[in-house]
């Protein structure tokens, strides 16, 4: 890499470091526990909404909970629109969609109830009406909303993304295939919901999957180089929740307290990472996403242990931090041989909750470059990492974990 560059990046990402404690990180208003849902009509009144906007997926609302949420909206007299049609890697055309049934009803309110892609489609809305003349490609980057967002309330049915508490909108560019992201902190919806009872009986794979993202964020946040005191506190808090409660969630889907305490991790990564940002593992798991459609939880899961081993020994004091705080193991004594054992409880982890090692695709060399030149764009000079790649590094981690097919 151009010394200059790294320079310029490095310099870069130190202004925006301390700039960011002069912004707005304003925290949602949380309600949690069991049964949290009944918060929503008093909210809903409190700030003078008449009629809301539910976005959502076709599979949510068939779960039983998903029509107690609706009963409590009916019951207090409240109108609401449903959107639906949410994909994973929500896409410009269906905020374009969401945004002309939003603006057409003549609602007034956005309550997301899904994961991450539901909630970064409400985002993508608000953005929408707050510069209904601009594209959304045009509000790709940093700062580029500055006004404020209708009311947003976030019900986060999977714990892994964060989203409910991030000031990230990821949205995917359907005809350059780009999964990018619009980052404002006027994103940050007003309200989390986190009710356990919402993510009961989800899948095991998506439960797993969805863990080892919110695993991620609060390790790329943690040994990142915009840590402040709060994220590394948040981190560190999230670490730990994960690494005890994600197997029993997988293995039992309907122990309660397993599941709000994946929720509780989930959001405190969210807060970490909206803050100290997240790093490589997820500029090469954006371009998975974008180009072929691999889930972001399984993508960062299958990343993480891949990418923190090759920062060689760049993170070995951090990681090595995280692993007292994980597992209090005097065996291991010295610093190298605690982060690598860190990595290795991640390697282990995966392959316990049966997340592979490789992702099998058609990908050919010129489809590696591609995504190795996107990813390199999107980390750099954004994201404070303990070691920037190249485009080459990329390429290698990529080659690394894909198993291409024979045709290839």
């Amino acid at each position: 890499m151009n010394i200059f560059f790294k320079l310029y990046s490095r310099i870069y990402q130190k202004i925006l470091y301390l700039s960011m404690f002069f912004l707005p990180f304003n925290e949602p208003i949380v309600y949690r526990g069991e049964h949290s849902i009944s918060n929503i009509p008093s909210i809903l009144k409190k700030n003078g909404i008449s009629k809301i906007m539910i976005v959502t997926d076709a599979n949510l609302v068939k779960i039983p909970y998903f029509a107690k949420i609706l009963q409590e909206i009916q019951s207090n007299n409240i109108e609401y629109v449903m959107y639906d049609l949410t994909k994973p890697n929500p896409t410009i055309s269906q905020i374009e969609d969401a945004f002309k049934l939003f603006v057409n009803t003549n609602s007034n309110g956005l309550l997301a109830i899904g994961g991450g892609s539901s909630i970064d489609l409400a985002k993508g809305i608000g953005v929408k009406l707050t510069h209904p003349n601009k594209k959304i490609q045009q509000m790709r980057g940093l700062l580029k909303v500055l006004k404020k967002l209708p009311l947003l309330i976030a019900i986060p049915s999977t714990a892994g993304t964060g989203s409910e508490a991030t000031v990230a909108c990821v949205v995917t560019d359907e005809l350059t295939k780009e999964k990018y992201a619009i980052n404002d902190p006027v994103l940050i919806p007003k309200y989390a919901i986190l009710d356990p009872l919402i993510t009961v009986g989800l899948p095991f794979s998506l439960t797993s999957t969805t863990g080892m993202d919110a695993l991620t964020h609060a390790v790329e946040a943690y040994i990142g180089h915009s840590n402040t005191k709060k994220t590394k506190r948040m981190a560190i808090s999230a670490i730990k929740t994960i690494f005890g409660n994600l197997e029993e969630a997988c293995i039992n889907p309907t122990n309660i307290n397993a599941r709000m305490n994946m929720l509780n991790a989930s959001y405190e990564a969210g807060v970490a990472f909206t803050r100290a940002y997240v790093g490589n593992v997820h500029a090469l798991a954006h371009q998975l996403g974008g180009v072929y459609h691999i889930p972001h939880g399984l993508a960062n899961a299958i990343l993480l242990p891949v990418v923190l081993r090759y920062y060689n020994h760049a993170t070995d004091k951090k990681l090595s931090m995280l692993y007292d705080a994980v597992y209090k193991d005097n065996t291991l004594d010295t610093i190298s041989a605690k982060s690598e054992g860190f990595i290795d409880k991640i390697f282990e982890l995966n392959q316990r909750m049966n997340i592979p090692a490789k992702i099998k695709i058609d990908a050919t060399d010129d489809d590696i470059f591609l995504m190795a030149s996107r990813a390199f764009l999107e980390a750099n000079p954004l994201y404070p990492v303990p070691t920037m790649f190249d485009i080459l590094d990329f390429v290698n981690i990529y080659n690394m974990i894909i198993e291409k097919n024979k045709s290839n």
